[in-house]
C-alpha cells in the first residue's frame, strides 16, 4: 500500500459531511424545539413552538439555580387507514437554562397558546432599574 497523505484529512472530511448530514436532517425532521430568550426591565421570557402538545406533556421544573423545560407529544396515526405521507414527527425535548441572579424564582409563570409555550421569569425588585429623579435648588 502507497502512503497517502492525505488520508488522514479524506477520514475526517468524511466523518464531517455524516455528521452535517444527521445533524441538518435530524434538524428538519425535529425542528420544534427552536427556543427564543427575551430580557425586558422586568423579566425574561421564554419562548418554545410546541404544536399539538397538551399541558400532561410538559414538565417544567427549576433545580440548583437550573430552569428544566421537558416536552413530549406522541403522534398517533390510524393503523386502520393507509398512510400516504406524514411530516408530522414525534416530539421529545429538554432544554435547561441557567437561572439568573436576577430572577424571581417563586414568581416564574407558564402558559401555553396555540402551538407556543411561553415561561415568563420576573426579575427580582431590587435588580429592576430605577429612576433617579434631580433636583434643582
Amino acid at each position: 500500500m502507497l502512503f497517502n497523505p492525505f488520508y488522514e484529512v479524506e477520514k475526517m472530511k468524511d466523518f464531517m459531511d455524516e455528521f452535517l448530514k444527521e445533524y441538518l436532517e435530524g434538524s428538519k425532521r425535529y425542528g420544534y424545539d427552536y427556543s427564543n430568550i427575551y430580557e425586558g426591565k422586568d423579566g425574561y421570557i421564554l419562548q418554545f413552538i410546541a404544536p399539538g402538545v397538551e399541558l400532561k406533556d410538559i414538565d417544567i421544573n427549576i433545580s440548583n439555580g437550573i430552569l428544566n423545560v421537558n416536552v413530549k407529544r406522541k403522534v398517533e396515526i390510524d393503523k386502520d387507514k393507509r398512510l400516504l405521507r406524514n411530516e408530522r414527527y414525534d416530539i421529545d425535548f429538554t432544554k435547561s437554562f441557567k437561572i439568573s441572579e436576577d430572577a424571581d424564582v417563586g414568581k416564574i409563570d407558564a402558559k401555553l397558546m396555540n402551538g407556543l409555550l411561553m415561561i415568563y421569569i420576573p426579575k427580582k425588585e431590587e435588580a429592576k432599574p430605577k429612576k433617579i429623579s434631580i433636583k434643582v435648588e
